[in-house]
Protein backbone atom coordinates (compact mmCIF):
# COMPACT_ATOMS: atom_id res chain seq x y z
CA UNK A 1 0.00 0.00 0.00
CA UNK A 2 2.76 2.30 0.84
CA UNK A 3 4.44 2.31 -2.71
CA UNK A 4 1.12 2.36 -4.04
CA UNK A 5 0.42 5.49 -2.59
CA UNK A 6 3.94 7.17 -3.67
CA UNK A 7 2.68 6.23 -6.80
CA UNK A 8 -0.03 8.15 -6.46
CA UNK A 9 1.36 11.37 -4.83
CA UNK A 10 3.66 11.10 -7.63
CA UNK A 11 1.42 11.03 -10.39
CA UNK A 12 -0.54 14.05 -8.93
CA UNK A 13 1.83 16.15 -8.96
CA UNK A 14 2.82 15.29 -12.11
CA UNK A 15 -0.57 16.30 -13.00
CA UNK A 16 -0.78 19.12 -11.04
CA UNK A 17 2.86 20.19 -13.10
CA UNK A 18 0.92 19.94 -16.29
CA UNK A 19 -3.01 21.14 -15.19
CA UNK A 20 -0.96 24.49 -14.14
CA UNK A 21 1.66 24.76 -16.88
CA UNK A 22 0.68 27.67 -18.84
CA UNK A 23 -1.70 28.87 -15.76
CA UNK A 24 -1.27 32.19 -13.35
CA UNK A 25 -1.05 31.77 -10.44
CA UNK A 26 -3.88 34.34 -8.19
CA UNK A 27 -2.03 37.72 -7.23
CA UNK A 28 -3.98 37.59 -4.52
CA UNK A 29 -1.77 35.35 -2.48
CA UNK A 30 1.59 36.69 -3.70
CA UNK A 31 3.15 36.44 -0.40
CA UNK A 32 2.05 33.09 0.94
CA UNK A 33 3.04 31.32 -2.35
CA UNK A 34 6.33 33.05 -2.50
CA UNK A 35 7.37 32.10 0.83
CA UNK A 36 6.28 28.50 0.11
CA UNK A 37 8.39 28.85 -3.43
CA UNK A 38 11.31 30.42 -1.30
CA UNK A 39 10.73 26.94 1.16
CA UNK A 40 10.86 24.77 -1.44
CA UNK A 41 14.23 25.73 -2.99
CA UNK A 42 16.00 26.14 0.53
CA UNK A 43 14.81 23.28 2.00
CA UNK A 44 17.20 20.74 0.85
CA UNK A 45 20.49 23.05 1.76
CA UNK A 46 19.06 23.54 5.43
CA UNK A 47 17.99 19.62 5.80
CA UNK A 48 21.54 18.71 4.61
CA UNK A 49 22.97 21.04 6.76
CA UNK A 50 20.88 20.14 9.59
CA UNK A 51 21.28 16.17 9.01
CA UNK A 52 24.83 16.07 8.29
CA UNK A 53 25.41 17.22 11.69
CA UNK A 54 23.20 15.64 13.47
CA UNK A 55 24.19 12.23 12.03
CA UNK A 56 27.65 13.28 13.06
CA UNK A 57 27.48 14.01 16.59
CA UNK A 58 24.03 12.44 18.04
CA UNK A 59 22.48 9.99 15.76
CA UNK A 60 25.31 7.38 15.39
CA UNK A 61 23.52 3.79 15.34
CA UNK A 62 20.97 2.76 12.33
CA UNK A 63 22.70 5.17 10.05
CA UNK A 64 21.74 3.61 7.10
CA UNK A 65 17.86 3.38 8.19
CA UNK A 66 17.75 7.22 9.50
CA UNK A 67 19.27 8.48 6.06
CA UNK A 68 16.84 6.68 3.91
CA UNK A 69 13.96 7.46 6.60
CA UNK A 70 15.95 11.33 6.31
CA UNK A 71 15.29 11.18 1.85
CA UNK A 72 11.54 9.50 1.87
CA UNK A 73 10.07 11.71 4.65
CA UNK A 74 12.08 15.29 3.35
CA UNK A 75 10.70 13.74 -0.15
CA UNK A 76 6.57 13.84 1.14
CA UNK A 77 7.04 16.99 2.96
CA UNK A 78 8.43 18.78 -0.05
CA UNK A 79 5.17 17.31 -2.11
CA UNK A 80 2.59 18.48 0.82
CA UNK A 81 4.05 21.81 0.73
CA UNK A 82 3.72 22.02 -3.33
CA UNK A 83 0.04 20.51 -2.72
CA UNK A 84 -0.85 23.41 -0.80
CA UNK A 85 1.05 26.00 -2.92
CA UNK A 86 -0.60 24.80 -6.09
CA UNK A 87 -4.28 25.13 -3.70
CA UNK A 88 -2.85 28.60 -2.55
CA UNK A 89 -2.00 29.53 -6.42
CA UNK A 90 -4.85 28.07 -8.57
CA UNK A 91 -7.63 27.69 -6.42
CA UNK A 92 -10.22 28.91 -8.98
CA UNK A 93 -9.45 25.73 -11.28
CA UNK A 94 -11.66 22.80 -9.80
CA UNK A 95 -9.48 20.24 -11.15
CA UNK A 96 -6.00 21.70 -9.71
CA UNK A 97 -8.19 22.13 -6.49
CA UNK A 98 -9.80 18.65 -6.17
CA UNK A 99 -6.20 16.83 -7.40
CA UNK A 100 -4.79 18.97 -4.56
CA UNK A 101 -7.48 18.36 -1.95
CA UNK A 102 -6.56 15.12 -2.75
CA UNK A 103 -2.76 14.94 -2.43
CA UNK A 104 -2.70 16.90 0.68
CA UNK A 105 -4.13 14.25 3.34
CA UNK A 106 -2.47 11.01 1.13
CA UNK A 107 0.91 12.95 1.71
CA UNK A 108 -0.15 13.77 5.13
CA UNK A 109 -1.22 10.17 5.65
CA UNK A 110 1.91 8.57 4.97
CA UNK A 111 3.95 11.66 6.39
CA UNK A 112 2.12 10.81 9.61
CA UNK A 113 2.75 7.11 9.33
CA UNK A 114 6.83 7.00 8.42
CA UNK A 115 7.44 9.73 10.43
CA UNK A 116 8.76 7.48 13.98
CA UNK A 117 11.72 5.91 12.85
CA UNK A 118 10.24 2.51 14.31
CA UNK A 119 7.31 2.70 11.76
CA UNK A 120 9.45 3.76 8.42
CA UNK A 121 11.77 0.79 9.66
CA UNK A 122 9.16 -1.86 10.22
CA UNK A 123 7.04 -0.71 6.91
CA UNK A 124 10.00 0.39 4.48
CA UNK A 125 13.08 -0.60 5.82
CA UNK A 126 12.75 -4.02 6.68
CA UNK A 127 10.92 -5.09 3.51
CA UNK A 128 13.45 -3.65 0.88
CA UNK A 129 16.31 -2.38 3.16
CA UNK A 130 18.89 -0.13 0.68
CA UNK A 131 16.62 0.38 -1.85
CA UNK A 132 14.56 2.39 0.07
CA UNK A 133 17.24 5.38 -0.80
CA UNK A 134 16.82 4.87 -4.38
CA UNK A 135 13.01 5.39 -3.66
CA UNK A 136 14.11 8.72 -1.62
CA UNK A 137 16.15 10.25 -4.37
CA UNK A 138 13.73 8.90 -7.38
CA UNK A 139 11.20 11.05 -5.14
CA UNK A 140 13.44 14.02 -4.43
CA UNK A 141 14.57 13.74 -8.14
CA UNK A 142 11.10 13.35 -9.46
CA UNK A 143 10.34 16.44 -8.01
CA UNK A 144 13.25 18.53 -8.46
CA UNK A 145 13.97 18.05 -12.00
CA UNK A 146 9.77 18.99 -12.57
CA UNK A 147 9.94 21.49 -9.96
CA UNK A 148 13.02 23.24 -11.48
CA UNK A 149 12.21 22.82 -14.79
CA UNK A 150 8.62 24.69 -14.59
CA UNK A 151 10.52 27.54 -12.64
CA UNK A 152 13.33 28.21 -15.50
CA UNK A 153 10.83 28.35 -18.05
CA UNK A 154 9.67 31.59 -15.75
CA UNK A 155 5.74 29.92 -15.54
CA UNK A 156 6.07 29.28 -11.53
CA UNK A 157 6.33 32.67 -10.60
CA UNK A 158 3.65 34.79 -9.56
CA UNK A 159 2.30 37.38 -11.91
Amino acid sequence: MLYLGLIMIACLFLYLQRASFSLVADSKLHLPIKRMEMLIMIAPFISLIVFSILFLTVLKGQLADRISHALIVFSLWIFFTYFIKTLFGYWKNKNILLVSLVGIPLTLYFIFQLTPLDNYTKIVFLKIGNVSFIVGLVLIILFYSNYLHKRKLGLAKVN
